[in-house]
């Protein structure tokens, strides 16, 4: 509301200085009415003319004889004018947005891209686009190597409103690279251009409206091998790399840096096109032994060797186009503990469950409480490094070499692979697990809430009614899901501790990590089932892009 204001007190400013310009006419009944432009009210843009917007801003319609209008349509919908502001040669209109029900032609073909005022002296329209958002294209999808005549899949958001598509002999790194207002190079038009998939939706996150697009195109005859894909739409240009031939595989993200044998394995990216081998440390796995997927943006790989103990931490992926790497996957010096004998148990009361039942990748924590009912002191996995005194004591954490000395703690995670069964999450249940992460000095005192423990945000909106929240659900991965039946990571980041909120990587390590303690808790009177297996029990970095 503040900023509507101060932009109408602008605009109010820049009125007055056309008027001062501009001839004006005493008389409301001078004519027939005539639009003559658009301007937007940033004064910034005082003398420029505008033939599109986007929805949900101001704009000012100028011309001749408006001072009497009655009603102003965009896209043949009435929308809502200020007629105090209103003049003889302006009016002010805030365009709707299409969470308040506007509609954009590029999804109703039967509006006009118009702007129409009625007056008592007749009727104006002017030609003016209400842009969708800006599109962006995520990948493309075709047979190697491209030849004339082929269909070539380009999928994306908000591919609506395509004036011109074409492929240019400038390669998109160099795009990315550059500035430019209109993309040069060698054209070629594309030809054929189909929309296969519009799926115009409000995203519930942004609250905004986008369009899930998929298009499709004709290979045209190009005499180069490589450059960009290029669609100019109307709110905006989006490119991607092209290539005739397979380009380099993108690695984009691993489900798992230290996946549990037997879990599928998920690496996403783009160009994993005949996908020939994916190979960690000294571990490589065949083509025949993956899937991916038709998009060719996945790969899916059952995790069944770990590899040896020095051997690389990097994860890649070969193709005929070339061979990509991600690092710190499978990184043995961010471990904790693997519960196989390189930490010790404390022993404390009720205890886990450390089971191996011939599985290939040993012994695992095993929480199991078929009832958990209310108690503020449950089953735990509660380990030290051992007990000697001195700095021995203490997890030895990762180099700066696999975390920088100077990264956030936002992305440094307390991480352990999961199999859980429980009845965490079902909003009734009010159980999790409190994890305790003190230092030496701390570990002989009582944890204290959100300073080295952390309960996932726990708190009661309701106790008499049993109605509580959680800040992230209890055992979530890195993107807020918990999954059960599955092997999958979760990880926690080290700033939910106040003590390192706000702290980099550095800090704690000067802090340390003297034990772990991960506690069955339940503070509401409701029952339920708590089965949770844990290992690989680390500290890693997940950077964000």
């Amino acid at each position: 509301m503040k900023q509507t204001i101060k932009y109408l007190a602008a605009l109010v400013l820049m009125l007055c200085c056309f008027n001062a310009f501009m001839a004006c006419s005493d008389d409301d009944d001078a004519g027939a009415p005539e639009i003559t432009g658009v301007r937007i009210t940033n004064p910034a843009y005082a003398d420029s003319l505008f033939t599109a917007s986007a929805p949900d801003s101001l704009i000012v319609i100028i011309g001749r004889n408006l001072g009497n209008a009655q009603r102003v349509y965009i896209n043949d919908q009435q929308v809502w004018f200020n007629s105090v502001f209103n003049t003889d040669h302006s009016i002010i209109v805030k365009i709707p947005s299409e969470a308040d029900g506007f509609e954009l032609t590029a999804f109703n073909s039967e509006l006009k891209d118009e702007i129409r005022v009625e007056t008592r002296g007749g009727v104006a329209t002017y030609a003016f686009k209400i842009k969708a958002p800006r599109p962006s294209i995520s990948r493309l999808q075709a047979s190697y190597p491209r030849q004339q005549g082929d269909v070539v899949n380009v999928y994306g958001l908000n591919l609506v409103d395509i004036q011109k598509a074409y492929i240019t002999d400038i390669p998109a790194a160099q795009l990315d690279s550059t500035v430019w207002k209109e993309i040069g190079g060698n054209h070629v038009e594309v030809s054929a251009v189909q929309t296969v998939v519009k799926d115009h939706h409000l995203n519930t996150t942004t609250n905004a409206y986008e369009t899930t697009s998929q298009v499709s195109f004709t290979m045209p005859d190009i005499n180069f091998k490589e450059g960009a894909f290029v669609l100019e739409c109307a709110g905006g240009t989006a490119y991607i790399p092209f290539s005739v031939l397979p380009g380099l595989p993108v690695i984009l993200g691993v489900s798992n840096d230290m996946p549990q044998v037997g879990e599928t394995l998920v690496i996403t990216g783009r160009d994993f096109v005949q996908v020939e081998s994916i190979s960690y440390g000294d571990v490589t796995v065949s083509g025949d032994d993956l899937y991916v997927s038709e998009s060719e943006d996945t790969i899916s790989v059952k995790f069944s060797q770990k590899p040896s103990r020095g051997s690389a931490t990097t994860l890649s992926v070969t193709t005929p186009g070339g061979t990509s790497s991600t690092p710190r996957f499978y990184d043995y010096t961010t471990l904790l503990t693997t519960f196989d004998g390189d930490a010790i148990d404390n022993g404390w009361s009720p205890n886990a469950d450390y089971d191996d039942d011939d599985t290939p990748d040993g012994v695992y924590a095993h929480i199991y409480v078929p009832q958990e009912g209310q108690q503020w002191w449950g089953t735990m996995v509660f380990f030290r490094k051992d007990w000697e005194g001195g700095d021995g004591n203490v997890f030895p954490l990762p180099s700066y070499d696999v975390i920088p000395a100077t990264a956030s703690t936002d992305d440094v995670y307390f991480a352990a692979n999961v199999l859980s069964h429980s009845d965490f999450n079902n909003g009734s249940y009010w159980g999790y697990l409190r994890l305790w992460l003190p230092n030496k000095t701390e570990s002989g005192t009582d944890p204290v809430s959100g300073v080295n423990m952390y309960e996932y945000g726990f708190d009661w909106e309701d106790y008499d009614a049993q109605i509580g929240k959680f800040e992230r659900p209890v055992l979530c991965d890195i993107n807020g899901q918990a999954p059960t039946g599955v092997w999958y990571r979760h990880a926690l980041p080290l700033s939910v501790f106040s003590k390192f909120a706000g702290k980099t990587y550095a800090d704690v390590v000067a802090d340390g990590i003297h034990q772990f303690r991960i506690q069955s808790t339940n503070q509401s009177t409701s029952r339920g089932k708590v089965d949770v297996s844990i290992d690989n029990v680390r500290i890693i970095y997940v950077p964000k892009k």
